[in-house]
């Protein structure tokens, strides 16, 4: 370039204005009392369901429901411990897509609970049941779950802003409710069958099955 453009691309450098169009990719207006009030709202109605879920699954399931329900809070536990080690902050979206991925990790609680049952209804053992339930499960809750990996990858690459921050807290909690229901909640069925098979054949059959463990 010639001495004159090089001190006008000089001049406009110095004054910060370059000559590019900007396009507002999102404009959102909230007051700081009415995002704090929706935030907290939104806290409240996800603490209010996570504790209804927790009692149903007890109520329902009995002595596993007490087992999905110490699974669940390790859950909560494994996603809040990567958010604060991402340094993210719960928004909005951000919280919806926490309870939607803890509502997808109740339901495979409750498909590994309803296959166990079957195999148990079939004649098995406990153990080879709880072995076979997990098997018969996995293809369900992998299927699931991988489907709604793909949408927050799509949300995430053409999404922007909250959009973005959904995507994220959804990814994080399918993946550790992939790894708690496969894992954790394996270990501590084994773990109470082991100790108690008859309350863990009887919370699934009722209280007059009898079968050895």
């Amino acid at each position: 370039m010639s001495m004159d453009e090089a001190k006008n691309l000089a001049v406009l450098l110095k004054g910060g204005a370059l000559p590019v169009n900007l396009k507002p990719a999102e404009v959102r207006n909230v007051s700081p009392i009415l995002e704090k009030e929706s935030i907290s709202r939104s806290l409240n109605a996800g603490l209010l369901g996570l504790g209804l879920v927790l009692l149903f699954m007890l109520f329902y399931y009995k002595l596993p429901g007490l087992a999905a329900d110490l699974v669940l809070i390790i859950y909560g536990l494994i996603v809040m411990a990567t958010m604060a080690g991402l340094r993210a902050v719960f928004t909005l979206p951000g919280i919806a897509g926490f309870v939607l991925s803890l509502g997808m990790a109740v339901d495979a609680n409750v498909i590994i609970f309803e296959r166990i049952r079957e195999e148990l209804k079939s004649g098995k053992r406990l153990h080879a049941a709880i072995s076979a339930g997990f098997h018969r499960a996995w293809t369900c809750i992998l299927d699931s779950n991988l489907t709604t990996l793909i949408t927050a990858a799509v949300l995430f690459y053409f999404g922007t802003g909250a959009v973005k921050g959904f995507a994220v807290t959804l990814t994080i909690g399918i993946i550790a409710s992939l790894f708690t229901c496969i894992v954790i909640t394996r270990w501590i069925l084994t773990a109470v069958a082991n100790k108690n098979p008859s309350g863990m054949i009887r919370s699934f059959l009722g209280k007059g099955a009898v079968q050895n463990g």
